[in-house]
């Protein structure tokens, strides 16, 4: 931790007190579809009178949970990659195949986002709502909008990083975890 410089420390905790607040809202939303799933279990098993709106609700939560985690993804540049000639390329090939990917993801996300934009406004003008729960249409299709917005914007800041091929190349704190809990001493040994 001594040979990090302050200015990267500084920067890595900002990063991950900004990223701390989607990571949240995710679990907060995994705990929505359980609460919601265990309720309707019980209300159409034990009372027989089903939420008749569960599901849809559960479908709009499912599709906030993906999309943000798309924007998380893009930060961590873990996103799902057809890399493996890239990866054999020398400098400066590499360097332009990820310059090509990266101005083409940015712009296939702004035409993503300005569509879904207009389809959002649609959404709004019209005052669509769901069948069943009643949700007004423009709030799922407002997160198309707002996770294709924040993954061009996350891409034009990490530009550098993701034509340099330095982003997503960490290993994840999950992966770490797992690896510190496997080297601890008595793990595995029949303690």
């Amino acid at each position: 931790m001594d040979d990090v410089p302050v200015d990267t420390d500084r920067r890595g905790r900002i990063e991950r007190a900004i990223f701390s607040v989607p990571r949240f809202f995710m679990g907060s939303l995994v705990l929505v579809i359980v609460a919601v799933t265990g309720a309707n279990v019980v209300a159409r098993y034990v009372f027989l009178a089903p939420f008749f709106w569960a599901e849809e609700i559960q479908s709009y939560v499912m599709i906030a949970f993906v999309y943000i985690g798309a924007i998380l993804v893009t930060w961590d540049g873990r996103h799902l990659r057809m890399d493996i000639m890239s990866q054999l390329l020398k400098s400066p090939w590499k360097e332009a195949v990820n310059l090509i990917a990266t101005v083409l993801f940015i712009a296939i996300a702004i035409f993503v986002a300005v569509q879904s934009l207009e389809v959002t406004i649609l959404q709004a003008e019209f005052g669509k709502r769901s069948v069943a729960a009643d949700v007004p249409m423009v709030i799922p299709h407002s997160m198309v909008f707002i996770a294709f917005s924040f993954m061009a914007l996350i891409a034009i800041v990490r530009f550098r990083a993701y034509v340099s091929g330095h982003i997503g190349s960490e290993r994840d704190d999950v992966a770490e975890d797992a690896q510190s809990t496997i080297r601890s001493p008595g793990f595995g040994d029949g303690v």
